[in-house]
């Protein structure tokens, strides 16, 4: 029966180096005596809620009454067994704690001791745990013959893992050599969603999706998620980092966001949605002002690996002041370092009249908010157009890697469908260039192709871009160009018979 305490073992067995399984580690009276002190002491789950949090029990009935201690203490209710007994009533979940009497039991297990003891305790049973499941990942790579690279760099991640289960301190725990922070890194930034030096969404940064309303920033971002899952093969022609579950909090019109993913999905779908795929309709629980440990919290109670905010604005108040922009960014962080990949949804400043009204944002100085919001993330992705518009502009304000775009976007509304549909080909338009080509000219062509005056960041960006050319061996750069002062120009690198270099 589930509502029965029993040992700690609900994913099975592993299997020990000898060849003999055994169940992974864990420490039940050490969870006992965490639960038992916060429900004593109700300050002591404050105390612990630094060290540990649900993941760290490993019997379902504990996480249950730790999530319930949890929202006792942040409400100011009492966390006796009677009121804990009443919540988890209320939730419908008494089955868990053997109609109540559980909670009794978890009670007697108070001993008046330390509770940060007890929480360190269980923080070492997990690293162990996770040491084991790496180990794991390091046999199965070597049954499927899996290459050095993808072995050495296994290796190295089981050896930093353990390395960090010699010491219960959390603080010590997290602390990183600085060469292995700062030269043990992939060539490539790991992406979740792009490849290459393209990358949209890279690893433990966040995505920032912004746009006025109507173009199509819930419709490009469920893309990506429905593609984390394994529905979609791509988003946007660019690959995306499967996911184990993703939670949504669609808090700006949840019914709005459930007619957008219908055009998706269809009921062959049914069983991959539901166990990969989890709503959360409405504003969070709390503000993230009020509580910024809110996001990691309702991610760790959803099992969710990556989380998407539809949107910002209904996360936390007051969204253009300098808390309520820290708030949204320390909510982002504090997820982030738990491995929960995270996308966001927001907008744009409104715009006024006069001879800006109207214009495409090119900075993130454009998105509304404070700056706390955009440096907070790692790639921020403007998408602009009239409501409704079935081809909309996408410019990536700020990159992890190399710059995506500028695209033009077609919409499939009915089939909610998104693809690239005009890219600016620099070789193209280098090769069809009468006489050099600078980057002054190729930014205006790339940027600004309506004003015809791009900023000197969309400079730079272009000359990046013929620089990148050049490299390769397809551009030549030639001094004193044809450009006012005598800029630099390019020129394709054509043989002798006229054939560009494969």
């Amino acid at each position: 029966m589930d509502n029965v305490l029993r040992h700690p073992s609900s994913t099975g067995p592993m299997a020990d180096d000898d060849g003999l399984s055994r169940h992974p580690p864990a420490d039940i009276h050490a969870e006992l005596a965490v639960l038992a002190e916060c429900i004593h002491k109700p300050e002591a789950y404050t105390e612990a809620e630094a060290i540990i949090g649900r993941g760290d029990f490993t019997h379902p009935a504990h996480q249950l009454v730790w999530d319930v201690l949890g929202q006792q203490v942040r409400n100011g209710e009492p966390t006796s067994p009677i009121a804990l007994r009443a919540e988890i009533e209320r939730l419908d979940q008494l089955r868990r704690v053997n109609g109540g009497d559980y909670l009794w039991e978890i009670s007697g297990a108070f001993g008046g001791g330390s509770v940060d003891y007890f929480a360190r305790l269980l923080r070492d049973k997990t690293r162990e745990r996770d040491g084991d499941a790496l180990a794991t990942r390091i046999k199965t790579a070597v049954i499927k013959q899996a290459g050095p690279d993808e072995i050495d760099r296994l290796i190295t991640e089981y050896q930093q893992r353990r390395a960090n289960i010699t010491t219960s301190d959390p603080i010590t725990s997290r602390l990183v050599a600085g060469g292995a922070f700062i030269l043990d890194r992939p060539e490539q930034i790991p992406a979740v969603w792009g490849e290459d030096d393209q990358v949209l969404w890279a690893e433990g940064e966040g995505l920032i999706i912004a746009g006025p309303a109507g173009v199509g920033k819930t419709t490009v971002g469920q893309q990506v998620l429905l593609a984390a899952i394994g529905i979609r093969s791509h988003a946007l022609g660019f690959a995306v980092r499967p996911a184990k579950r993703v939670l949504y909090l669609a808090s700006d019109r949840p019914q709005q966001a459930a007619r957008s993913m219908a055009r998706m999905v269809n009921h062959e779908h049914r069983d991959i949605l539901d166990a990969q795929l989890v709503f959360w309709p409405g504003p969070p629980p709390s503000d993230f002002i009020k509580d910024p440990s809110i996001l990691v919290r309702l991610c760790q109670k959803a099992g969710a690996d990556m989380v998407c905010l539809d949107s910002l604005k209904d996360m936390a108040g007051e969204l253009a002041s300098e808390e309520g922009g820290q708030a949204i960014n320390s909510a982002i962080q504090r997820t982030l370092v738990e491995d929960i990949e995270v996308i966001a949804l927001h907008h744009h400043r409104k715009q006024g009249g006069g001879k800006d009204g109207g214009r495409e944002p090119t900075s993130l100085d454009e998105l509304y908010g404070s700056t706390w919001i955009t440096a907070g993330a790692g790639s921020v992705v403007s998408l602009w157009g009239a409501a409704g518009d079935p081809i909309v502009s996408m410019k990536h304000l700020k990159q992890p890697a190399g710059e995506c775009g500028p695209w033009r976007l077609k919409h499939d509304h009915p089939n909610g469908y998104t693809e690239v549909w005009h890219e600016v080909d620099v070789l193209d338009v280098l090769v069809h260039a009468r006489g050099m080509l600078t980057a002054q000219q190729l930014a205006a062509q790339i940027y600004s192709p309506d004003k015809g005056k791009p900023t000197p960041s969309e400079v730079e960006k272009a000359r990046r871009k013929l620089d990148q050319l050049a490299e390769r061996g397809l551009a030549r750069k030639v001094s004193g160009g044809g450009g006012r002062g005598k800029e630099s120009g390019y020129v394709a690198s054509f043989s002798p018979d006229g054939e560009l270099p494969s």
